[in-house]
């Protein structure tokens, strides 16, 4: 019995994509903040993009048969003391609480909650950064922490851009962690 989703190149590539682009538009944000360039109505595009690849990434991983729920592989990895790649553990555990998640993949769990904190970003981001706010309000959302520690906090814990960051990296390593070896 296989414990996780079956590995998918195209879920791999997608995430790992996704990630360098955010990570990109998170470094460019904490530049032009609190600027006509960081105003939502500038950045409402790369939000779509976002968007529309976390939805492909999650019909992906849905479609993908073989493996057990995610519940039921972090149990099997506690019971085998397997480490959990990241904080992926904590990141689904609320998630798995909810209806419509018992056997969902935990790839999919994370690719749904990206998707929430993009979401929650999206909002605050459209919120702040407009011509009426304070320009400070943008700022602080895209200063704090500096874009090299934002996979150091906890997921709850994070900002919001961090949140997305952290998640987006959760996704990658729980991809990575079940890529099958190299045959060199």
């Amino acid at each position: 019995m296989q414990l996780t989703a079956p590995y998918s190149s195209d879920i791999d590539t997608l995430a790992s994509s996704l990630q360098s682009d955010f990570l990109k538009f998170a470094a460019n944000m904490q530049m032009i903040a609190g600027t006509p360039k960081g105003y939502y109505e500038q950045q409402s595009s790369q939000y779509s993009d976002f968007e529309a690849r976390l939805a492909v990434i999650q019909m992906r991983s849905e479609s993908l048969s073989g493996g057990v729920a995610c519940g039921q592989a972090l149990e099997a990895a506690k019971k085998a003391k397997i480490p959990v790649a990241g904080q992926i553990e904590e990141s689904v555990t609320t998630a798995l609480s909810q209806p419509d998640t018992s056997s969902a993949s935990c790839i999919t769990i994370l690719a749904e909650l990206a998707q929430r904190n993009m979401e929650r970003l999206r909002r605050q981001h459209e919120l702040r950064c407009n011509p009426t706010a304070k320009p400070i309000l943008c700022t602080t959302l895209f200063s704090a922490p500096p874009i090299s520690n934002i996979l150091v906090a906890g997921p709850s814990d994070a900002p919001l851009v961090s949140a997305v960051a952290i998640t987006l990296n959760e996704l990658v390593g729980a991809e990575r962690d079940i890529k099958p070896v190299s045959k060199e």
